[in-house]
């Protein structure tokens, strides 16, 4: 588990099968304090997280590709919940 903070939402015009209508958002790691500790990523987000919400992200790929439902699915990020 990663503890990231969203800052984006990515948008594209041409991509893998496994995320057409997913809502995937781009996530930057974060430490206690939420000051950046590593670069960017994008994740899959089920849940709906807003710009600047801190979240837990998983990188179990075979997870995700339960969530996308395809074993072949290039995507391995998900946002798993939020920190209050």
């Amino acid at each position: 588990m990663i503890l990231a903070r969203v800052d984006g939402n990515v948008v594209t015009s041409m991509g893998h099968n496994s995320l057409i209508g997913q809502t995937i958002v781009l996530c930057t790691p974060v430490d206690e304090a939420g000051a950046n500790a590593g670069s960017p990523f994008a994740a899959v987000d089920p849940l709906g997280a807003g710009m600047h919400a801190r979240v837990y992200v998983t990188t179990d790929g075979s997870w995700t590709q339960d969530t996308v439902h395809d074993d072949h699915s290039p995507i391995r990020n998900q946002v798993m919940g939020f920190v209050d």
